[in-house]
C-alpha cells in the first residue's frame, strides 16, 4: 500500500480507535517507514510484505514485541506487513504490477480487510498494554519530517 493507507489512513484509523495524535503519529511514521529501511527489492525484505513469505508472521511477531514493550512504532511495522499481506493478494505476491499499491485500485472487499485488520491489531495493542506508550521507539529518526518525502 501506499502512503495514504501506511500513513494517512493509519493515523487516522489509530486516532479513531482512541490513541493520542501524537502516538498516533508515531505508528503512523514507523507504518511507512518499512518501506525506506525494508525495501521489498528483487530478492531482498519481500519477507515484509508479502503473505506468502511471511508478512503475517512477522506482523505477529512485532505486534507481540510491540505489546511486551509498549512501543507504538513497533505496532507501526506490524500494521505495514499486515496491510501489505491484505492488499497484495496472490498474484500480487508473484507479480507486483505498477499501481497495486494505491488503494484507489483495491476494490471495496480487500479495502474492508485492509481496515478491519488495522483496527483489530490497534485495539488488540490497546487492551494488552492498557493504553501504555511509555516507549515512543527507540528506532524512530531523531526527526519525523525525513518520512514526509516518502508519502
Amino acid at each position: 500500500m501506499n502512503g495514504h493507507v501506511h500513513y494517512g489512513l493509519t493515523k487516522r484509523w489509530a486516532i479513531e480507535q482512541g490513541y493520542d495524535p501524537a502516538v498516533a503519529e508515531v505508528i503512523a511514521a514507523a507504518d511507512i517507514r518499512v518501506d525506506r529501511e525494508f525495501p521489498g527489492r528483487a530478492w531482498r525484505n519481500k519477507r515484509y510484505h508479502f503473505a506468502w513469505l511471511g508478512a503475517r508472521r512477522i506482523a505477529r511477531k512485532w505486534l507481540a514485541q510491540a505489546i511486551g514493550d509498549g512501543d507504538p512504532a513497533l505496532l507501526g511495522q506490524a500494521l505495514h506487513c499486515e496491510q501489505d499481506a491484505i492488499s497484495h493478494g496472490q498474484l500480487g505476491h508473484l507479480i507486483h504490477w505498477p499501481g497495486i499499491d494505491l488503494w484507489e485500485r483495491r476494490g471495496p472487499r480487500v479495502r474492508a480487510r485492509i481496515e478491519s485488520a488495522t483496527r483489530a491489531m490497534l485495539a488488540e495493542y490497546l487492551e494488552a498494554t492498557g493504553g501504555r506508550a511509555e516507549t515512543l521507539g527507540d528506532s524512530l529518526p531523531a526527526s519525523l519530517e525525513a518520512d514526509k518525502d516518502i508519502l
